[in-house]
């Protein structure tokens, strides 16, 4: 829990929200030390899914998953599937709301052959990653990476593969994993790091 923004705050607070045991003494909360993080967690959400796709031939049953935002504690998944010779195809496109670094996966499965699927990242319009991904009969071949995003700019996926019995192209996009919904920033940055301390620059911490 946050500490409070204005009023009257004690050292006893300052250890119940850092989990410090008794006695306590200033020096102990140094910012970026063993009790204050200088980092912390916050939630992004992605919203405006556009773009298209070519049409899934599994359902979610057996593990086909259009392209969605916001779902699986994440904040895109797919799992596009072809079958007997069907390309598999995208060109998908969201915003999200946070500055800050996000983390994909991006595989290819394939049954009966040796292929190679595209899949290219762009962020405002601009590419940023592509990954030739080479898979052979029964394997699943992947990539993970990270995207530099500013709030409300858009990250476009765009990508293709073939398939020979059941392929296969997963993408998930998170924050700080590409299966979380939440984007690591400086936190507690009222905290000194050394030098002089006061209580005043608790106001609005967090553990």
């Amino acid at each position: 829990m946050t500490l409070q923004a204005s009023g009257a705050i004690s050292l006893s607070d300052l250890g119940t929200e850092f989990g410090d045991t008794q006695p306590h003494s200033l020096s102990e909360f140094y910012g970026g030390g063993s009790l204050v993080p200088a980092t912390t967690q916050e939630v992004v959400t992605a919203s405006s899914l556009g773009g298209s796709n070519s049409a899934n031939a599994r359902y979610p049953a057996i593990g086909g998953y259009d392209p969605q935002i916001n779902t699986f504690s994440r904040l895109y998944t797919q799992a596009l599937w072809g079958d007997n010779g069907s390309n598999i195809t995208m060109d998908r496109n969201f915003t999200v709301n946070k500055t800050g670094t996000y983390n994909y996966y991006a595989s290819y499965f394939i049954q009966n052959a040796t292929k190679t699927a595209t899949v290219t990242f762009y962020v405002n319009g601009s590419q940023v990653r592509s990954h030739s991904l080479t898979a052979s009969s029964n394997q699943t071949t992947s990539a993970t990476n990270t995207l530099s995003v500013s709030a409300g700019q858009v990250i476009r996926v765009v990508g293709s593969g073939g398939s020979a019995g059941w392929a296969n192209i997963t993408i998930r996009v998170g924050g700080s994993s590409y299966n979380n919904s939440s984007i690591t920033v400086a936190g507690n940055t009222s905290v000194p790091a050394s030098g002089a301390l006061s209580l005043g620059d608790f106001y609005g911490t967090e553990a």
